[in-house]
């Protein structure tokens, strides 16, 4: 081996000891604790993972089921749409009964829904939206949720409209059955399905049954007509 060489490799061994001297000696950081994200924050990330109702403020938790009156400290959480062909959102929010029974809908009034069960105070609300000018073409209210109950209603030629909770793994046809089915001696087949506005037919239950899964806000309406 040439003598130079020798000498540049006796020279380079000690700084490359002393490189790793170096770094074993530069202090590795302490990363901070990262504490969970909440709930609403995982809701915001996560699309489909809903938020509590809560209108905020004083906003009591009140126990609910599907088949009671509405009143003080219920919160909803409402969509409503215009039109059928081309549906547009007008509204979309939670708000809560106050203690005159009174549910506000933002610049658009508010609605009496206290004292009544959920598919008349639907009703009352599409009122509401009717009467502020919104006359010309359809609404549709979608009750999405009642204090933290998910919802799905079912009207139409039915024996009498209802709202049920709704829950993983639900059927149309399981839906369709809590109604009581359709009225006796109906001879009618077809059924609609309400979702975000949009409006779909179909012309057997065994259809939609198989098709459509059913969730929270659906309107399932049992045709009267074919």
């Amino acid at each position: 081996m040439p003598r130079f060489l020798s000498a540049s490799l006796l020279t380079a061994v000690p700084l490359l000891l002393a490189g790793c001297g170096l770094i074993q000696k530069i202090p590795v950081p302490k990363l901070p604790k990262l504490g969970l994200p909440s709930m609403n924050t995982i809701a915001k990330i996560i699309p489909g993972l809903p938020e509590r109702d809560t209108e905020g403020g004083e906003d009591p938790e009140v126990p609910f089921t599907t088949q009671q009156t509405l009143g003080y400290g219920h919160t909803l959480r409402l969509e409503v749409y215009e039109g059928a062909r081309d549906p547009e959102r007008i509204y979309c929010g939670i708000v809560m009964v106050n203690s005159e029974g009174l549910l506000p809908l933002g610049e658009t009034g508010t609605a009496r829904v206290g004292g009544q069960k959920l598919p008349q105070a639907v009703n009352s609300i599409a009122s509401v939206f009717r009467v502020a000018g919104r006359n010309t073409r359809p609404i549709t209210v979608q009750l999405v949720s009642v204090e933290n109950t998910p919802v799905i209603a079912i009207d139409g030629d039915v024996r009498g409209a209802v709202f049920i909770p709704a829950y993983q793994e639900l059927t149309v046809r399981q839906a369709v059955e809590s109604a009581g089915g359709r009225k006796p001696g109906s001879t009618k087949r077809g059924i609609y399905i309400s979702r975000g506005g949009q409006r779909r037919f179909f012309a057997f239950l065994e259809s939609a049954d198989y098709q459509w899964s059913p969730q929270a806000g659906d309107i399932i309406t049992l045709s009267p007509d074919i």
